[in-house]
């Protein structure tokens, strides 16, 4: 009984079409033929449903070689979907892979992309020979969250890109096809009822940004090959032509044992690998990045890792620097991904290196010892000492027992401690208040407020040195910042807008009122003011100590404005904010929030910054990702914080 209660029933759904009648491509088939002999392979059982569309060897042909209802139409692949809806209980996994055309038209519904508009899958047209019918974006997240709804952990790869830019050249390995106003207008988009109810869930949230397409994205997860300005390839391999990122992703589950294996980390792993073929693709990870791959997780990572890449030279590169707070001097352990879920330091898998010169996004490394072990691209770092905390110090009151202890344990983690020492300045102050309660006070010797209760015969130094360690890293995230004469700045403006109009720039307090019902309480406005691409990062720096990514995805890039290509050359959030309910247990009606935007000139990630509500586990790993495009390997970065004050009714 009990192990039928446990049962995970995995599904999976795959989709190729080599056989267009507009350019056709090559690797597509193939692509899921590989996935499937995969998964056949190393999971027991699977209900594996796979549609593909082989193109004749015969180039006079027209004729597919598949069975009608084996072939990735409109209809059939829908029907999959749904099927796999109603066949699946809660608990079960859902694997989609598509390999083939996307396209990308005008905005169309309230859960477009209005910067740069809405993606499609080109599917066949059911009984119609040398016809295409499109699969939107928001029709597909309908059919996703039917399947969240129910309880069904969702994972989907899209190896197939949705830039209008190839049009400028005839390249037939990119998959990407020109969107037609006469194919749509014969299937006109009929988003089902419930599509306004699409972002529920998201209000239970402290800080919570409205989606687009990716209709509450906390329940699944989606890998897509490329951003929306770049090209999705596909390129031979041993001599057999595949989709990069099907290609990558079959070696990385290959290698690295990644059934099983957080998305984020695997997410880490395809990164390391385009930069060293495909620079000028850069893979992008959306939704909840902490599910395990085709399997529920079999690993809880606990402690923020970035990945190194091997340069050309032999040097080795960590793909964070100062914008991540990385300073010269760092030191920090690497070890590959297959043994990140174990206890490295028992093995001989690990190298120990130092922060040489620590760039605006990278950081070049200088190992500290000799080894016969190689680091290689993909492998990840974390990290053993972090100078920048060591700008916030501690001071230890002096009528505290058992200081010695303290003092060990604070040196344990990466911090500057004294004991009481008058006019020495400080950010913590370690006191024992009349209740034999330990308090942690700020600057001004204000007790920080939503902290837990920290009875003397309750709590020992360890804990509560976790508990500053917490504290410092929030604080040192907030105080990022770049130059405010930086001339970056230049290229773009962020502001908040109200409902009712008012616009903020960083800096200022705004407050908001809560209301449940609204569907957002201010929107956030990214314009790009030059002719390249910028990259967004938003976060939100809660009440509660939690550092959160609220855009659920790697980043949004903001192309220069294309009308051409339907470029807006600007991005627009919706944003709502909730007072806690821990914080209303305490008797408060107000929270604070920083919305922290990073914007950068190049893809890289800001996870290794995140940090959980102070008392709750770490429930993911806060594995960075990052990748630059080909020929722009300008550094250059911004941060600003948007304060946000918001009451109770």
């Amino acid at each position: 009984m009990g192990d039928q209660r446990i049962t995970v029933t995995r599904y999976a759904i795959l989709i190729g079409i080599d056989a267009y009648p507009d350019r056709p491509l090559q690797g597509c088939v193939r692509d899921v033929q590989t996935i499937k002999t995969y998964l056949e392979g190393v999971v027991g059982s699977v209900q594996l449903q796979i549609f593909t569309a082989t193109k004749s060897t015969n180039p006079e042909s027209t004729n597919l070689s598949e069975d009608p209802i084996l072939l990735p139409t409109y209809h059939n692949v829908t029907s999959a979907l749904e099927k796999t809806t109603t066949m699946a209980k809660a608990g079960d996994v859902v694997y989609i892979h598509y390999s083939g055309h996307g396209t990308r038209g005008a905005p169309s519904s309230e859960f477009s992309n209005k910067s740069t508009g809405d993606l499609a899958l080109v599917l066949l047209n059911d009984g119609k020979e040398n016809d295409v019918r499109y699969l939107w974006g928001p029709r597909l997240a309908l059919s996703l969250k039917a399947m969240v709804d129910k309880g069904l952990v969702v994972t989907l790869v899209l190896d197939c890109c949705f830039s209008a830019s190839l049009y400028r050249r005839d390249d037939p390995s990119v998959r990407s096809l020109l969107y037609s106003p006469e194919i749509d207008s014969k299937f006109p988009l009929d988003l089902e009822k419930g599509t306004e109810d699409g972002a529920g869930g998201l209000a239970s949230r402290d800080a919570s940004m409205l989606p687009n397409w990716l209709i509450n994205p906390d329940g699944y997860a989606i890998l897509v090959a490329c951003g929306p300005h770049e090209e999705a390839l596909e390129r031979k391999f041993d001599g057999q032509t595949h989709g990069i990122l099907s290609y990558f992703l079959h070696r990385t589950l290959k290698e690295c044992g990644g059934l099983g294996k957080k998305h984020k980390n695997i997410y880490d792993h395809l990164r390391a690998n385009f930069r060293d073929s495909a620079p000028q693709q850069n893979p992008v990870l959306y939704g909840n990045t902490s599910q395990g791959f085709f399997l529920h997780t079999n690993s809880e990572i606990t402690i923020p890792t970035v990945p190194i890449t091997e340069k050309r030279d032999g040097s080795l590169e960590l793909q964070a620097g100062r914008a991540h707070g990385v300073s010269d001097g760092d030191r920090f352990a690497m070890f590959p991904l297959g043994s990140a879920e174990s206890n490295s330091g028992l093995r001989g898998d690990l190298v120990i290196a130092k922060v040489a010169q620590a760039r605006a996004l990278t950081s070049k490394l200088e190992l500290l010892d000799t080894t016969s072990i190689r680091v290689q691209t993909g492998w990840i770092a974390k990290s053993l000492t972090r100078l920048s905390l060591h700008r916030f110090p501690i001071r230890l009151a002096s009528d505290i027992l058992h200081q010695d202890e303290w003092l060990t344990a604070l040196k344990e983690q990466p911090l500057n401690v004294f004991i009481d020492v008058d006019n020495q300045p400080f950010s913590f102050h370690v006191v024992l208040n009349s209740n034999k309660e330990y308090e942690i006070l700020d600057e001004s010797d204000q007790r920080i407020i939503n902290l837990p209760t920290m009875p003397q015969a309750e709590s020992d130094a360890s804990h509560i040195c976790k508990i500053i360690e917490h504290l410092a890293r929030f604080k040192l995230v907030r105080e990022l910042a770049d130059n405010v004469e930086n001339p970056f700045r230049a290229l773009f403006s962020v502001q908040i807008i109200s409902r009712s109009g008012d616009i903020f720039g960083p800096g200022r307090w705004i407050e908001v009122e809560e209301d449940k019902e609204a569907k957002f309480m201010f929107e956030l406005q990214v314009e790009n003011k030059g002719n390249k691409s910028i990259y967004v990062y938003v976060y939100d720096m809660g009440t509660c100590w939690q550092i959160e990514n609220i855009l659920r995805g790697s980043y949004e890039v903001v192309p220069s404005k294309n009308s051409g290509q339907g470029f807006t050359g600007a991005l627009k959030k919706k944003l709502k904010t909730m007072v806690p309910a821990e914080v209303r247990e305490r008797g408060y009606r107000q929270c604070e929030d920083i919305i922290k935007v990073f914007i950068t000139s190049q893809p890289t990630s800001f996870d290794s910054l995140e940090l959980p509500k102070l008392g709750e586990s770490v429930k993911r790993s806060a594995t960075s990702r990052a990748g630059r495009e080909e020929g722009d390997s300008s550094e250059e970065w911004a941060a600003l914080n948007f304060l946000i004050r918001t009451s109770a009714k």
